[in-house]
């Protein structure tokens, strides 16, 4: 019993002690807010009807990650797919 209660009380601060978590960093804001906005300028820049201007800006958008990365062939099928969808929709 003499050993008890010093124990319990070395166990509660110990534990008491562990109770902060590490804080995080602060969010930053994403790296794509720039491909967005440039790829909403062109899109407002067109006319036409929404669904032209959603696959213009689709398009920007996968041209921009093309430029990123120029050796990917999916994303080269998607820039041409989207070519295609725009050049077929839109003119």
């Amino acid at each position: 019993m003499k050993r008890t209660i010093p124990l319990l009380l070395t166990v509660v601060f110990v534990a008491s002690c562990d109770d902060d978590k590490p804080k995080t960093a602060v969010p930053t804001a994403p790296t794509a807010a720039p491909l967005v906005a440039k790829a909403s300028a062109s899109a407002s820049a067109s006319s036409g009807s929404t669904i032209c201007r959603v696959y213009v800006t689709e398009r920007d958008v996968a041209k921009t990650e093309l430029d990123a990365a120029p050796t990917d062939t999916l994303r080269q099928r998607r820039v041409a797919t989207l070519d295609a969808l725009v050049d077929e929709t839109c003119n």
